[in-house]
């Protein structure tokens, strides 16, 4: 069984989280094994593996995907890449009015000791170290809602 088949089995069977942490997580799930594409190779960092054409056609149809199936919660989203770091952003269709509630059940959701481990064990996979998740997450009005980062070092 895959890594993430793991983490998604125990995120959403065992912890019973809301449909919308399970949205949340669902999609951050997906990210991580992009990450997981692209972070594998030979390549000193995950920049450099990106720039190969055929893993950049991998990351941005997985993009594009996820753009289709969370058409209605997101109205954008998108990453860059460098050096080591990855910068997953998304902008929520529909303005959030309770900014500190959903502030709160996003950082809940994306804990550090969960996505701490998934980048660790792709490093351990992979042979890349230093990897690190950033993820942002904008209002319909392009204020940022919650923001964090996520890397072995932490």
């Amino acid at each position: 069984m895959h890594i993430m088949e793991v983490y998604v089995k125990i995120i959403f069977y065992e912890r019973g989280f809301s449909k919308m942490k399970k949205r949340i997580l669902a999609l951050v799930a997906a990210m991580v094994m992009v990450i997981g594409l692209v972070a594998c190779g030979a390549p000193a960092t995950v920049e450099e593996y990106y720039t190969q054409p055929a893993v950049k056609s991998a990351l941005d149809s997985q993009i594009e995907s996820m753009k289709g199936s969370y058409a209605g919660v997101y109205s954008d989203l998108g990453y860059e890449v460098s050096g080591n770091t990855f910068t997953y952003w998304f902008q929520f269709a529909d303005q959030i009015e309770e900014v500190d509630a959903a502030a709160d059940q996003l950082e809940a959701s994306l804990t550090d000791e969960m996505m701490s481990g998934i980048v660790s064990d792709v490093e351990s996979e992979c042979g890349v170290t230093g990897i690190t998740c950033e993820y942002i997450y904008y209002n319909a009005d392009g204020s940022v809602l919650f923001q964090d980062s996520y890397s072995t070092a932490q």
